[in-house]
């Protein structure tokens, strides 16, 4: 019995190698350490298996610097998206400043509905469903 209480008193120790050497570390950090480590692997195993690179593209004569550059917009279609884009500022001032808040951490930072659920504790389906509530009024304003 007192084997059992020393093994669960002790703390495990985590270690990552850097440069040759071990570091102890929490293991959070191990975790997401080797997380990386794999989807690094992984992304490397793909790319060999499909042959990506940037030296296969070049010497296949891939235009990589033109899919890099974006293209000249048209008049039609500057004047189509600045109308949109007026409509949709117009749109936005329908909302309410928590709406608003939400749009903008959502869209404009760029976080996903799980992050926002995690920062502000609200579960993750109710701000699924706010946003989805928030865009089909935004349709419809937009539309009228």
């Amino acid at each position: 019995m007192k084997n059992n209480d020393k093994k669960s008193n002790e703390r495990k120790a985590f270690y990552i190698p850097i440069d040759g050497k071990l570091y102890e570390t929490t293991e959070e950090v191990y975790k997401t350490y080797y997380r990386m480590d794999r989807r690094e692997r992984y992304l490397d195993e793909r790319s060999r298996k499909h042959e990506l690179s940037l030296e296969t593209l070049s010497q296949a004569e891939y235009p990589v610097e033109n899919k890099m550059v974006n293209q000249p917009m048209s008049v039609e279609e500057e004047v189509i998206t600045s109308v949109m884009i007026e409509s949709l500022l117009k749109a936005l001032t329908t909302l309410s400043e928590e709406e608003k808040w939400l749009i903008n951490e959502l869209f404009f930072c760029g976080k996903s509905e799980r992050e926002l659920a995690e920062e502000t504790g609200v579960p993750r389906k109710t701000i699924a469903y706010r946003k989805e509530k928030i865009l089909s009024r935004l349709k419809k304003v937009i539309k009228n």
